[in-house]
């Protein structure tokens, strides 16, 4: 507080030519200097310049500041860990260098087609993936009121013409051979192998399974959550959603729900030896989460999904079975069922597909034998 009645407001940033200190100043009239009189003014005139540090942060925001500021107020607050992972890999790799040294205000349509077009002649990956992206920080913007106008209103999704990839799957001669041939592994991983190839599941889905989830009466699983690896904060595994967000119940072989009895037996054999030595994931009430598989290196700690294949590619190696990659064993599942005429509604359920059309879209393929029985059918008729 001066004597002269001026005062001045904490500083306001620098001025980007001069460098110097911004602060804003106001002369006012008071009709006493007592205490009472004085903090009202000042309380008046600190709300003003609230107001208009909120105004010249609209005005001056860059895209880079606005991105933090998304990435801190949204995205570590009300996202899953996969899907904050998942933006970060996306924003790590430089993707939106050529925004952030825009203004918010400053970025029109055109620069989003623009950066587009480019990508889309470059040859790049994930142009779905970096749109929704965009699309979701503009939107933000809109809503806290950085900008009036979202650039991203009326631009289609960048269109990429998809690689066409043979489907590779065990046929049904190939997985009685697999299925014989991993008897002599240990019980835990065939348990692992047989839930991807005769129940269909995912890496994340097998190593999520807790104990309480499977119903040995109806021999089915409550498949209800995955395991993510997180990279935000302290970069460890956790419980998240399952891929389509929606829990389902899985039915089991009668005969496989035998093995998988035995691996629970096994399970709890092994966390009364360990005693001290057992370090599982804790729940949110801070009690032991058991699993039906854990890890090796860390005692009834859950095994890492990704790790599955590495271990699925030494062990087929080992044996040597047809090479296939992990995931393939979840694509013979399903095509052993379609070419046993399994119906397709059955099948997406099983798999947890969002919808049957996904189903027969990636399934719809038949093996050469199923296409020579088809075709055979019309010798009938000739």
């Amino acid at each position: 507080m001066r004597t002269d009645g001026k005062f001045n407001e904490r500083t306001l940033g620098y001025d980007e030519e001069t460098g110097k200190r911004i602060r804003k100043y106001k002369t006012v009239t008071l009709n006493s200097l007592t205490d009472r009189s004085i903090k009202k003014a000042i309380t008046e005139f600190e709300i003003k310049v609230s107001q208009m540090d909120i105004e010249q942060i609209t005005e001056t925001i860059t895209f880079a500041e606005f991105r933090q500021r998304w990435m801190d107020n949204y995205v570590r607050l009300d996202l899953s860990p996969a899907t904050k992972s998942h933006y970060l890999r996306i924003l790590n790799t430089g993707t939106f260098d050529r925004f952030d040294n825009m203004k918010m205000k400053k970025i029109k349509k055109i620069h989003i087609v623009e950066y587009f077009s480019e990508e889309k002649k470059e040859g790049r990956k994930n142009l779905s993936n970096k749109f929704s992206l965009l699309k979701s920080i503009f939107a933000k913007a809109i809503e806290w009121e950085i900008i009036n106008e979202n650039p991203m209103n009326g631009i289609k999704t960048p269109r990429v013409e998809p690689r066409k990839k043979e489907l590779q799957f065990y046929d049904s001669n190939q997985l009685s051979q697999m299925l014989e041939a991993i008897n002599v592994l240990n019980l835990k991983y065939r348990v692992i192998y047989k839930l991807a190839c005769l129940v269909g599941l995912r890496e994340s889905e097998i190593t999520a399974i807790r104990l309480e989830k499977i119903n040995f009466v109806n021999n089915t699983i409550l498949i209800d959550q995955a395991l993510k690896y997180d990279t935000e904060g302290k970069s460890e595994l956790v419980l998240g959603p399952t891929k389509n967000k929606k829990p389902r119940i899985v039915n089991v072989p009668e005969k496989f729900m035998n093995e998988i009895k035995e691996q629970v037996h096994a399970q709890k054999k092994l966390k009364i030896k360990s005693g001290h030595a057992w370090k599982p994931m804790k729940d949110e009430s801070g009690k032991d989460i058991d699993f039906l598989v854990t890890s090796q290196l860390v005692l009834g700690y859950p095994i890492l999904p990704s790790s599955l294949g590495s271990t699925w590619h030494r062990h087929s190696k080992k044996l040597g079975l047809p090479k296939l990659n992990f995931h393939a064993l979840r694509h013979s599942c399903a095509s052993y069922l379609l070419s046993n005429d399994a119906n397709f509604k059955i099948i997406q359920e099983q798999l947890g597909h969002s919808d049957v059309g996904l189903t027969m879209n990636t399934y719809s393929h038949l093996t050469k034998e199923d296409k020579q029985t088809a075709i055979e059918l019309f010798n009938k008729i000739l």
